[in-house]
């Protein structure tokens, strides 16, 4: 039988009919091939029923309106069909064998490539919900349609419906998938994928539709960051800020005043932050409104934000302060003046913290104050002080301005002083003294000693010696007069040109040598000595004597004075005159030896002359520092 079936209940009866034959004959198979598996509606397919039964009677049926082109063979048939017509393509396969009927049937899926994605705004709101609707093509059974929302590569939603439905109905899959868009969204790519169900969890791909996002933060107002007033023709910068944006380098932010566009500098302190400064000089006093407006030029369907600001433009003049120089004992007139304001302008003429005068106005202002010029005014400052009340006390407190001018007194030196002075000079020691005075014009300081003079302030001596000593003059002066003060310098040193004198029986035989530092005296018994010392020094030495004898018959009298009446033998030895004072020490010595017979004789020894005296007394002499010298 080559025709197709006739109504659905015929097609109802038959498959009731092949499932009862075909749960109960055995002994022989029915296989039908379907290629491809699903077919594109207007595609070709080829449909294929086969028996194992060596004698079989075969009958394939299709919906009636099927055209195809049929080639057969005993225990086969094969249908193509070059253009599927149809949505609903049925294939029943019935074999009659000896042993009994079989049947199959086959539903081939069939589909076109129609799919839609719901159009969503050009760029979606972070962290708003929105829907990607997706509306999948015609596929007939509607259960065998597949449909799957991908980000990227990953699935993240999947749909299909269990109803098979009816072939003449369009009735299309939808598939939603619900988005909060963020920030990772932007760019991101969602895809929509359709797929035929070919059953054994095999699909077959059909056609996809992709959508990329593009996302948005506009979350805050655009901020002016600094409303106060501002003064007139002097350029400040507006500065405005858009927080929590994105993307913000797409972000335009701009700054307007009375409608007119002012060039401006856009900088970003971070990802998500839009800051914009514009240098604006006002021109005119008075409330004038600024404008700063944001927004996405690239997205037109994205409404703009703006902030806006009336800022209150005053005229405010510096002030001055005029004072003049003058002498000591003139009268001198300070004043102190504001030319121009817009606002209530308070002016104060002031000394340290004290006010001395003050005024107000609302136009210009000028204030003076008198004083007598003396010499300890001389530096002192005063200030100009205006205070300007703006019209909107809520947004700032008064603008303050200043200028201070400074009281210039000239008068003469009121005296002379020497600092670091000290009137004792130590011999060796440096000296640093500096000549100091005050006055106006500041005065030139003057050294003199010994008639000389010297223009020079501090006076340096590195190390001091004796012609230092003496009067110094530090002298001050000006124009207007002078003033001086003297040190008179007294130079101390330590002990030295020690001398000593010798007398032996009444008679001197050694005094006034000063290159000598040691001498020696042969005296004999019984013999009477006397041996006196002086030295020099600042404060004057003390004098003592060290003589071996400890004090034995001897008189130790002031300044340096010794007696022995009665030379013996334990008189022989050393006897030293020591000069002291707290700078220092200086000695002299004399080497007294008992003799009792007496020679003359001339000697030369190394670096020492000696003298043999006819008296009975030997002396013997030493310089120092002589190692070539001698006496013949």
């Amino acid at each position: 039988m080559d025709s197709g079936l006739t109504s659905l209940a015929e097609c109802i009866w038959l498959f009731k009919l092949l499932f009862i034959v075909t749960a109960t004959v055995t002994g022989f198979e029915v296989s039908i091939d379907v290629k491809p598996p699903a077919v594109e509606f207007g595609g070709s397919i080829e449909m294929n029923c086969s028996t194992t039964c060596p004698k079989p009677i075969v009958n394939v049926e299709y919906k009636s309106g099927a055209n195809f082109q049929r080639t057969k063979g005993s225990t086969w048939y094969s249908d193509y069909f070059p253009t599927a017509q149809q949505w609903d393509l049925t294939l029943a396969c019935s074999v009659m064998c000896i042993s009994g009927l079989k049947g199959k049937t086959a539903n081939v899926p069939v589909y076109n490539r129609e799919i839609n994605i719901t159009v969503l705004p050009e760029v979606l709101e972070i962290n708003r919900t929105y829907h990607l609707e997706c509306i999948g093509p015609r596929v007939y059974p509607n259960n065998k349609l597949i449909l799957t929302w991908l980000r990227g590569s990953e699935i993240v939603q999947r749909d299909s419906t269990g109803k098979p439905g009816l072939p003449d109905e369009d009735k299309r899959l939808r598939n939603v998938f619900n988005v909060v868009a963020s920030q990772s969204d932007d760019g991101q790519e969602y895809t929509c994928l359709a797929e035929v169900d070919l059953g054994s969890n095999t699909t077959k791909s059909i056609t996809n539709s992709s959508v990329t996002l593009q996302t948005y933060a506009f979350m805050d107002q655009p901020r002016i960051l600094d409303k106060r007033p501002k003064e007139v023709k002097r350029e400040v910068t507006l500065t405005c800020e858009v927080s929590n944006v994105y993307p913000a380098e797409k972000m335009r932010v701009r700054w307007f005043q009375d409608g007119v566009e002012l060039n401006s500098n856009t900088t970003r302190p971070n990802s998500n932050t839009v800051r914009i400064t514009a240098a604006w000089t006002p021109q005119e006093s008075g409330l004038m409104e600024v404008v700063c407006m944001a927004d996405f030029e690239k997205y037109p369907s994205i409404p703009p934000k703006n902030d806006s600001a009336f800022i209150e433009v005053y005229a405010f003049s510096s002030p001055e302060i005029q004072v003049p120089t003058t002498q000591e004992g003139n009268l001198v007139n300070i004043t102190c003046r504001v030319l121009n304001v817009s606002g209530d302008l308070e002016l104060r003429l002031k000394k340290g913290n004290d006010t001395l005068v003050n005024g107000s106005s609302s136009t210009g202002l000028t204030i003076s104050h008198t004083v007598e010029a003396e010499a300890k005014l001389d530096g002192q400052q005063y200030i100009c002080e205006a205070e300007l009340k703006l019209q909107d006390h809520s947004m700032t407190s008064p603008v303050i301005k200043q200028q201070i001018g400074t009281l210039h007194v000239l008068y003469a030196p009121a005296k002379a002083e020497i600092f670091k002075a000290q009137e004792n000079w130590i011999e060796g020691e440096s000296q640093n003294l500096t000549c100091h005075g005050q006055g106006n014009p500041d005065p030139q300081r003057v050294w003199i000693k010994d008639g000389r003079m010297e223009s020079r302030e501090i006076l340096y001596i590195p190390s001091v010696q004796m012609q230092h000593g003496g009067l110094y003059v530090c002298m001050v002066k000006n124009e207007h007069g002078s003033k001086t003060s003297s040190l008179n310098a007294t130079i101390l040193y330590k002990p030295r040109d020690t001398i000593m004198t010798i007398s032996v029986n009444n008679k001197t035989i050694s005094g006034n040598n000063t290159t000598m530092s040691s001498i020696l005296v042969e005296v004999t018994k019984g013999d009477k000595i006397t041996l006196s010392c002086k030295s020099n020094g600042r404060p004057s030495p003390t004098l003592e004597w060290v003589n071996p004898s400890n004090g034995s018959n001897i008189e130790i009298g002031p300044s340096g004075f010794l007696h022995i009446p009665d030379v013996t033998s334990e008189h022989q030895g050393i006897y030293k005159c020591r000069a002291t004072n707290q700078y220092g020490i200086d000695e002299k010595e004399v080497d007294i030896r008992i003799k009792d017979f007496t020679w003359i004789l001339p000697v030369t020894v190394g670096t020492a002359t000696g003298l043999r005296i006819v008296t009975g007394i030997t002396l013997y002499l030493k310089w120092r520092s002589r190692t070539e010298d001698s006496i013949n």
